[in-house]
């Protein structure tokens, strides 16, 4: 930007010269970017990223001046109907709280209850609720469980916000035929099931002719009351669905074992892992329950704090770009129909290295197997994997192949026979045996197939739906929807609104799982309760274990009713009947049982988990199993490869969340959209690029998607590093009946979704349209641009040289009296080759020009002798390790929902309006746009700086520094003049453009029916829009406030829990605050540990040796905020056999940089300012790009 540019307008300026250079990754000096434009580095694209704050924020385009000026003409001619003046705070009224308070129950003092949540599909996490006041406002895993060790996904941190839905169902309704829709309650429904006689007819029939179609999940008590009811209706027929079920995953364990069975991973006894199309790091996919457990294991054997410490080493073959594969040492992107030719080549070379008699037919099964155009298929890294694998495997260390849900049945059964012969059953990968009976047992599509079977043959005439909505996600072939209409009798239980409810003969409110009481059983068998931690917020409400209770009218399954009325079904007495009976609790059972509801987990539960079957067995039968294998050859223009997956919507379930709509999808960073997913290459070649991100509104182009015949129409957006003729189409868009926030949301891929029960199909089509379509995207927003070395990379060899040297203090000839104290990480930034930064002041706090003396004495506000401020602790810090971050959002979310952050919507997230208070960088790195060698992520709040710019620039204080080092706000106090955040180097502040903390999200507004609705409806005056309705508001924060229309606000460490800890601790008499006593919210939801939190000054705290490594920088660090959250570069292990490790010091900065002689001064040509600034020639590269002249 400019001196004389306003940053709110375009600069017309077109400066001549050279184009920008890309940023690059200190240590290998590869080029680093966010998208295709950066790449691209076009006139516009520069003036966007040199403007402080996007295009659009500032002005109104121009149909939305028109809307602008009609609705602002409204809302003057309505304000004075509808009394509510525009331009004052409303008065509120306040009301004692002293009626009926629980004794437990302490105003302003949080509860906290151990419960679990059940996965779509399978699994379970085991969670901590906070309560206030005996409202659940936050979610947090629970320590005790063996899956979360205290950490959550973002599933169960957006979880609580589903419970508070204002659109879910409230009461039962009923579909008159004549009528219509009409409200009715659970009395009317027990009243028609009378008039009816349903459940009398059925128990004269056994249950002929009525079917269950339930929501897959592992539940022992929903398996056990489903078991009393088919006792009573033996001929009833009962399907576990879940659109996202990967059939082949459970078809390949039958098929080498003989029975189904699940993977337990251990992650971190591996030393060399192979992925083929697993995902085995996301912890938001139905497809991965045990994503908590791999994701934490995995990271342990990913940072490496010392030289010479072990580290793991992944291979990824894949046909998306995911998190597991932003992991990978060595990534190599295949269509899926590919990747499994890629299995059967790395099968050939593991059998060949073995020397096993038991792996003889499976190397002649291998050896059989036609593979098309092997060839093409990287034969280097395919050996090189192999011999890696065996090598280790020889050594005793534990190895791992893995299969994701894209590949046949006959790859996962070689996969489980290549891991018996390596020797890592028992050691790296385990098998919990599944249940036949149990509802995860089920093959949904295969459940679906029979139930629209059963349909047509009219052998149907009842059919009851629990949970599931196979109206909206069945598969398009089936046209379930007309199926479904054509029942006589159709009921739905559900917590969300939902098509199928619509839909429906009775659509009943169901409890939430915070609601409701139950179990779940996790992937690797341990069981955990539900307990409610409120009573329904739409009483009366059942959960499906109530439901199913009162269908089977079984007195041991109730409990009696106040008032001495007809016992009523009991979620806790199903729990207890169940537990009891299967022996879940050994011992005394009342004492056990209060101790699984204290604890959240069922001590000594967990499954018998090791080896299925004998090797010799598995290895037959794999060899068997091979003989079906058809391999395809590869896609092309004309017939390409479709992958379906499941987002961060789930299957749809997370549709009404605006959490979720506006977390930014991994690697696109799209928000409130699923375009379906091409190459670069691909795009190009067949015409569907995007248009530029400089556009104001950009558009994707609209394309037919058809598979099967059947086809959709979708935008069409890239992401790099996927593989050519492949398309990726993301499921749980495009609701016609989840509620305001969800209807309308993208695109219902569901329709051209086979009904095989795969999740990648072959032969797709994409045909351009001439249509366009706005799609969001934050992946150029706040961006650090025109600074070097933002990212830090390391191999491991290069490390282990370096990081057993001392840190070095060099002292500089030039100024004489500063020294320098430069780890690894350091040499890698500006601060190995820009002189000091000392201040023109003297701190009498300080001994130098660097940290707070602590032997100097000064008086205190009161006059006291004490050591400087800075000096005295605590003194907060965070450190962030890129090697550990996966980029799954549970930071985002956590943070969220802990500080009461609002969500803005499609529009205003386009404007770069987003109020997450941290975010997730993502970069691509390589020269190769189209193909990059790696994706890091950067987790960015705000870094607390010492020196914080946004202070001095403040007109009102508002932003102020605290004795603890914190960079705080005073809300009330900020005017709105978003000088701070202009002044920021880190783009790290978010402004309250409008009142989107105390509006509804796409609520109505006072005269909607009379001018329509525009398309920003935050034109319209706060005062005629519909407010936050209370049952959301139950869902906030009680201890942080909720920020008004023009105030910034920024991540403050959740200085609310500082506080906290520091009463407690003051309460139990601690000097201090202990390490780990207390976490902020992101540091406590992520998955993989990356984040640390903590007292700086305490020597045994985990900051402090963080800080102290080889591997801690400064983000930005050579303009001297002198930031307070550190970054941990990124260690990679690459075999040299695929890819020479590159020396940092050497390599990067030329040669001689491992010495003294970063102290000698440099001067830097920037050939970009000699253009614009006609003042100076000589400039510091603070604009990116290699170093152009050593002087």
């Amino acid at each position: 930007m400019g001196h004389d540019q306003c940053h709110s307008t375009h600069n017309t300026k077109r400066i001549p010269g050279p184009g920008r250079v890309l940023d690059r990754v200190g240590g290998t000096g590869q080029p680093a970017w966010r998208s295709v434009e950066e790449v691209a580095d076009s006139s516009e694209f520069r003036d966007f990223l040199e403007r402080e704050f996007p295009a659009g924020a500032s002005e109104l385009l121009d149909s939305t001046r028109r809307d602008f000026l009609k609705y602002m003409g409204a809302g003057l001619a309505l304000a004075g109907a509808a009394t509510i003046p525009g331009c004052r705070r409303p008065d509120f009224k306040i009301m004692p709280y002293s009626k009926d308070v629980p004794e437990e129950i302490i105003p302003g003092k949080p509860l906290y209850y151990a419960t679990s949540m059940p996965l779509p599909g399978g699994g379970a996490e085991g969670l901590l609720i906070e309560t206030h006041e005996g409202r659940p406002t936050k979610i947090e895993g629970n320590p005790l469980h063996p899956n979360n060790r205290g950490k959550s996904s973002v599933w169960a941190q957006a979880s609580i916000l589903t419970m508070y839905d204002p659109d879910r169902l409230k009461h039962p309704v009923f579909h008159d035929a004549t009528k219509g829709p009409q409200t009715a309650t659970w009395a009317d429904f027990s009243i028609w099931l009378e008039r009816e006689q349903l459940l009398e007819r059925l128990d004269a029939s056994e249950g002929a002719g009525v079917a269950f179609v339930v929501e897959k999940k592992s539940s022992l008590t929903r398996d056990f009351v489903r078991d009393r009811l088919l006792a009573r209706w033996q001929r009833a027929q009962w399907f576990a669905y879940d659109p996202a079920d990967a059939e082949d995953v459970q078809a390949g364990s039958i098929a080498a074992f003989g029975a189904p069975y699940r993977e337990v991973l251990s992650l971190a006894e591996a030393r060399v892992i192979v992925s083929l199309d697993r995902d085995f790091l996301n912890t938001s996919c139905s497809t991965e329950p045990g994503a908590m457990t791999n994701a934490r294991e995995f990271a342990a054997t990913r940072r490496p704090m010392s030289s010479n410490e072990p580290m793991s080493r992944l291979y990824v073959v894949e046909s998306a770009f995911s998190m597991t594969g932003a992991q990978a040492d060595h990534r190599l992107a295949l269509p899926p129909s590919r990747v499994a030719a890629a299995a059967v080549l790395l099968g050939r070379a593991i059998a060949a290295r073995l020397d096993n008699r038991l792996t003889g037919p499976l190397k002649a099964a291998l050896a059989g197997v036609t593979v098309p155009d092997e060839g093409a298929i990287d034969p280097k890294f395919i050996e090189v994997a192999a011999e890696d694998l065996v090598e280790h495997a020889d050594r005793h260390q534990g190895v791992l192949v893995l299969a994701g849900p894209t590949l046949p049945a006959p790859v996962h059964a070689v996969v489980h026979a290549l891991n018996t012969a390596l020797g890592a059953v028992g050691r790296t990968i385990g098998y919990a045996p599944i249940t036949p009976q149990s509802d995860e047992a089920s093959r949904s599509a295969n459940a679906l197939r029979l139930l629209a079977g059963a349909i047509d043959r009219e052998t149907i005439h009842t059919l009851i739906c629990l949970g599931a909505n196979p109206v909206y996600d069945a598969p398009g072939e089936l046209n379930f929807a007309d199926k479904f209409r054509r029942l006589k009798v159709t009921i739905t239980l559900s917590v969300e609104a939902s098509e199928t409810a619509a839909a429906s003969t009775w659509a009943l409110n169901a409890a939430h799982w915070l609601e409701a009481w139950g179990d779940t059983v996790s992937v690797d068998g341990t069981i955990a309760p539900i307990q409610p931690m409120i009573a329904p917020l739409f009483e009366p409400a059942m959960s499906d274990i109530e439901f199913l209770a009162m269908l089977a009218r079984d007195a041991g399954l109730t409990e009696a009713s106040a008032g001495g009325k007809s016992p009523r079904p009991s979620g806790y007495a199903c729990l207890r009947a169940c537990w009891r009976a299967k022996g879940v609790i050994a011992g005394d059972f009342d004492a056990g049982f209060r101790r699984a509801l204290h604890d959240g987990v069922v001590a000594g539960s967990r499954a018998r988990v090791g080896r299925a079957a004998d090797a010799g067995t598995v290895l037959a039968n794999a060899a068997r199993a091979l003989g079906s294998l058809q391999l395809a050859a590869a896609p092309t223009q004309e017939s390409m490869d479709v992958v379906f997956q499941t987002g961060i919507l789930g299957a749809g379930r997370f549709s009404n969340n605006p959490w979720m709509q506006e977390l930014p999808a991994f690697g696109t960073r799209v928000v409130w959209d699923n375009p379906v997913l091409v190459s670069p290459a691909t795009a190009k070649r067949m015409g569907v690029m995007p248009q530029p991100y400089t556009r104001k509104e950009p558009k994707a182009r609209v394309a037919t998607v058809a598979v099967g015949g059947r086809g959709v129409d979708m935008p069409v957006w890239i992401l790099p590093g996927m593989p050519d003729n492949t398309m990726i189409v993301t499921l749980g868009y495009g609701r016609r009946g989840s509620g305001l926030v969800g209807d309308g949301v993208g695109f219902d891929a569901n329709p051209i979704r086979p009904l095989s029960g795969v999740l990648a199909a072959r032969g797709g089509h994409l045909s351009p349209t001439s249509k366009r379509y706005f799609v969001a995207s934050t992946q150029n927003h706040w961006s650090m641009q025109s600074r070097t070395s933002i990212v830090r990379q390391v191999d491991k060899p290069y490390f282990d040289k370096y990081a057993a040297k001392p840190v070095k203090f060099l002292k500089d000839e030039i100024y004489g009296i500063h020294e320098s104290k430069l780890n690894l990480a350091e040499k890698l930034g500006e601060l190995a080759h820009t002189p000091p930064n000392i201040s023109a002041y003297d701190n009498p706090y300080n001994a130098g020009p660097g940290d707070p003396d602590p032997t100097k004495i000064v008086p205190d506000p009161l006059g006291r002798p004490r050591p400087p401020v800075y000096a005295q602790r605590p003194q907060w810090a965070m450190s962030i390790d890129q090697s550990t971050c996966t980029g799954c959002g549970a930071c985002i979310i956590a943070c969220q929902s802990e500080n009461n952050i609002p969500t803005v919507g499609k529009r205003e997230v386009a404007k770069g309006r987003e109020m997450h208070w941290i975010r997730v960088d993502r970069y691509f790195t390589g020269s190769d746009w189209t193909n990059p060698e790696e994706m890091v992520h950067q987790p960015v709040g705000c870094v607390q700086c010492e020196n914080a710019p946004c202070e001095t620039v403040c007109p009102v204080n508002a932003t102020v520094h605290d004795r603890e080092g914190l960079n705080v706000m005073a809300y009330n106090r900020c005017i709105g003049t978003r000088y701070c955040s202009n002044n920021c180097p880190y783009k790290v502040r978010r402004f309250n453009f409008f009142d989107w903390g105390q509006r509804k999200v796409n609520g109505s507004y006072v005269g909607e029916s009379t001018f329509g609705r525009p398309r920003n409806v935050n034109f319209i005056p706060p005062s005629l829009r519909q407010k936050m309705d209370e049952v959301t508001r139950m869902q906030k924060n009680p201890d942080v406030t909720i920020r008004g229309r023009g105030v910034m606000e920024k991540c403050n460490y959740c200085l609310q829990r500082i506080n906290e800890a520091r009463f407690e601790t003051k309460l139990q008499n601690l000097p201090n605050i202990p390490d780990g006593f207390f976490q902020t919210a992101c540091q406590q939801s992520c998955p993989s540990e990356a984040i640390v939190f903590g007292d700086m000054l305490d020597p045994s705290s985990r900051v402090h040796a963080a800080r102290e490594t080889h591997r801690s920088y400064l983000l930005l660090g050579y303009l001297n905020v002198r930031p307070r959250t550190t970054h941990m570069l990124r260690v990679r292990n690459p075999h040299p056999a695929l890819r020479a490790a590159v020396d940092p010091l050497e390599g990067h900065h030329g040669p001689g940089h491992d010495d003294d002689s970063h102290n000698k001064g440099h001067g830097f040509i920037d050939p970009r300012r000699r253009d614009e600034d006609g003042g100076y020639a000589l400039s510091l590269p603070v604009l990116g790009g290699p170093i152009g002249v050593h002087a």
